[in-house]
């Protein structure tokens, strides 16, 4: 029994303990700890929010900046989460025009009464295409005047309540959406005002779904510097994200559209990082947490071969060569051009340039105006999409393939009367008609004498000739590492049976002196005059140097020069062909006056004055230096240049071979150009 009642009394003193912890616990809970543990239970969200990451940089061949980044406020809709998008849109216009701050609508109906058809939608029909076909999709008759869309819009829409003008704009911004949303989301506004951003962030509770994202742009250390090469960067297309989905890209992430940009998108890109918010129950953040190992990391750094202030020195040099041609010739003449400067050993490109050219900065604002300039092209890389007929600077493939094949030697000579008498029914004369008298291969590469190379070319023939040429490189993609490349074309006998029509003896004497259906690029004359100093070995050309890790400076990748072609020209044929180009610029050469005082370095050259089917011949100028031991090769072309303009373009070539020889910084002088000679 008295075991009994110990039991008994043991299991009550345990059930009094336990007791006794609860009640000490609801204590604890409810009045010591229970203002602290009300304010932690109205913090019952936790959201992950994404933190961009920048993109890596891209650097000249000295590690100097040419593409930065910065931070800028943008304003995001995840529509998802908007349940009134109407009255969403309204209160963000209300709130972005009290602040002064504009937003992104390409609507091409005016946004105030009375409602007008913008500009653009007649100037181009393109737009009004695209604007009709949107139209009829929403069965609206686009014959209808702007005032009657814009109601129609407003019902299709389910837009109500809201005066005329708010009204309208809340349609410019749906019409907006439909085209820039992807998988819910839209960016109604980039790069908006400090104030902008406050006053979106004060009405997070009344905004659901609207955000204010800090995200990293691209700026640029020169206006219009590179603008071809580097290219541009933009946000997602909506038939662009079902593959990049697939790579782990957020359907507002920004990718490289063109250029090193789009080339190099996957080295550039950075790893985003996370951010958790703790938010209580109106909304309102509590508390922020970070982790170090959710860090954004930023993407690897693009080192490039170009030299800033030489490609600066080209972009200054081109259009002063154009304008002061155009006051030679009349405006109708000089018009854009390219220039292209390559490392002979590595096959690295130093400079690039194109002109007329655009501003990377303000490419968004300017792309319909100067979308438009058919004929000037800002958008058209010259240099490795313009293609050209090569005129004289072709004559050394000719010389190249006579010596090899042993149809020309150092001893062949032919006595030039101005006109080719070979056959009786075409007589093709030198320029001008210009007799001179008995050459070799030097003086007629001196002369530029068309006698004497209609002379090898008949005697190859053109299935010769197109061997050498293709060797050499025309004809063929380059490799070089950016986007729309044009390979150009070889007169042959294959394209024109293509075309349906017959090859001709007249034909073959045009194509040894870079006529007849000869198309080429001024990188492609670059990388033949190069081909020829390395005595036929051909590199691929490349612009991009290295790759480097952003945070520790570690080289990740660099190219190395890779031949695709070796032809194993003889020493005698590339000393008697570049002997002959360095004659060019001395006594009795076209260029003796523009080099007998430029000491720096010996040039050899060759220049080119291509006829076109409209307008002035173009000219073209190429070489290398020094003349003796080949460094550094050329190549600079302006369209409708006409006859006689070699000695304004040589001015830019002993510009930029005075920098590169003399080691002179003109990084202090020189200046990027304007985009287009007005």
């Amino acid at each position: 029994m008295k075991d009994k009642l110990g039991r008994v009394a043991v299991l009550g003193i345990i059930f009094l303990i336990i007791f006794a912890v609860f009640v000490y616990r609801l204590v604890d809970l409810q009045i010591i700890e229970g203002a602290a543990y009300a304010e932690k239970s109205q913090s019952r969200v936790v959201t992950k929010t994404t933190v961009k990451a920048a993109r890596g940089e891209i650097l000249d061949r000295n590690c100097r900046p040419i593409v930065l980044n910065n931070k800028v406020f943008t304003a995001e809709f995840n529509m998802s989460l908007m349940k009134d998008l109407n009255g969403t849109i309204e209160k963000v216009i209300t709130i972005f025009e009290g602040c002064g701050q504009a937003y992104q609508t390409d609507f091409p109906i005016t946004v105030t009464k009375p409602y007008a058809f913008e500009a653009s939608v007649f100037s181009s029909e393109k737009a009004f295409a695209e604007f009709k076909k949107f139209l009829e999709s929403k069965k609206i008759d686009p014959n209808l005047s702007a005032e009657e869309i814009v109601s129609l819009l407003a019902k299709k829409y389910d837009i109500s309540g809201y005066n005329d003008d708010m009204t309208a704009k809340i349609v410019s911004v749906r019409y907006a959406m439909e085209f820039h949303t992807v998988n819910r989301f839209y960016t109604f506004a980039e790069d908006i005002s400090l104030s902008a951003a406050t006053a979106l962030k004060e009405h997070t509770g009344e905004l659901p779904g609207v955000t204010v994202e800090e995200l990293p742009v691209r700026i640029y250390s020169h206006d219009y510097f590179a603008s071809h090469i580097i290219g541009t960067v933009g946000k997602i297309y909506a038939e662009e994200y079902e593959a990049l989905e697939k790579k782990g890209y957020a359907p507002n992430d920004t990718v490289g559209k063109d250029g090193i940009e789009k080339v190099c998108e996957d080295v550039l890109r950075g790893t985003d990082g996370y951010r958790y918010a703790i938010q209580d129950i109106t909304g309102n953040s509590t508390e922020t947490v970070t982790s170090k190992d959710k860090d954004p990391q930023k993407g690897n750094d693009v080192i490039l071969t170009l030299d800033m202030n030489m490609q600066l020195i080209c972009e200054k040099s081109l259009p002063e060569i154009i304008a002061s041609l155009r006051e030679l010739n009349g405006e109708e003449s000089a018009s854009s051009g390219a220039a292209v400067f390559m490392e002979i050993e590595t096959g690295e490109i130093l400079s690039s340039a194109s002109y007329p050219t655009y501003n990377l900065e303000t490419f968004n604002k300017d792309y319909d105006i100067l979308s438009k300039q058919q004929k000037a092209s800002p958008y058209l890389n010259r240099v490795i999409s313009g293609v050209f007929a090569p005129g004289s600077t072709y004559k050394m493939v000719t010389a190249v393939a006579g010596l090899e094949t042993g149809v020309l030697s150092p001893s062949t000579t032919y006595s030039c009367p101005g006109r080719y008498t070979y056959y009786d029914d075409y007589q093709p004369t030198c320029f001008a008609s210009t007799a001179h008298g008995r050459v070799n291969v030097m003086t007629a590469l001196q002369k530029s004498c068309n006698g004497y190379f209609f002379d090898a070319a008949r005697k190859m023939g053109i299935d010769t000739l197109d061997e050498y040429c293709y060797s050499l490189g025309f004809g063929t993609l380059t490799g070089i590492e950016l986007p729309n490349e044009k390979p150009g074309l070889v007169a042959s006998r294959a394209a024109r049976e293509a075309k349906g029509l017959y090859w001709t003896d007249g034909e073959t004497l045009l194509a040894g002196i870079g006529q007849s259906d000869h198309a080429v690029t001024p990188l492609q004359l670059c990388n033949y005059v190069a081909t020829i100093a390395r005595r036929g070995s051909r590199l691929e050309p490349h612009i991009i140097k290295s790759v480097r890790n952003n945070e520790t400076g570690e080289i990740v990748s660099e190219t190395q020069p890779k031949e695709v072609v070796h032809s194993n020209f003889s020493e005698k044929t590339v000393e008697l062909v570049l002997r002959g180009m360095e004659m060019v610029t001395e006594s009795g050469g076209s260029l003796y006056s523009s080099f007998s005082d430029y000491n720096l370095t010996s040039v050899a050259a060759k220049t080119g004055t291509a006829e076109v089917t409209n307008g002035l011949p173009n000219s073209l100028l190429v070489g290398v230096a020094p003349a003796e031991d080949p460094k550094i090769a050329f190549a600079v072309v302006i369209e409708n240049g006409g006859a006689g303009s070699s000695a304004t373009l040589a001015v830019l070539v002993k510009e930029v071979l005075t920098y590169y020889f003399a080691g002179k910084d003109s990084a202090e002088t020189v200046h990027a150009p304007g985009t287009l000679l007005p």
